[in-house]
């Protein structure tokens, strides 16, 4: 599965933002930033923790990247 997040002009904030997303879809157990961060291969949570914490993104990027996230998950299930 390949993610492409181009809605940041920083490489770093997008593979940051690339694992985190593989994290959220992949088999982790605990969606928390150290076990996503582990997952991802990176050897502490703080990375991940700046992407979600202190990264700057605009309301367009942020509309962008869920749409983008949202056609690739599927509508929601109805309870």
């Amino acid at each position: 599965m390949l993610v492409r997040v181009g809605h940041t002009g920083r490489l770093d904030l997008r593979r940051r933002m690339r694992a985190y997303v593989r994290g959220l879809l992949g088999q982790v157990g605990r969606k928390n930033s150290s076990q996503l961060a582990e997952y991802a291969g990176h050897s502490t949570p703080t990375g991940l923790q700046h992407l979600l914490d202190r990264a700057c993104w605009t309301p367009d990027e942020l509309r962008d990247l869920w749409g983008y996230v949202a056609k690739r998950l599927g509508p929601p299930l109805a309870c």
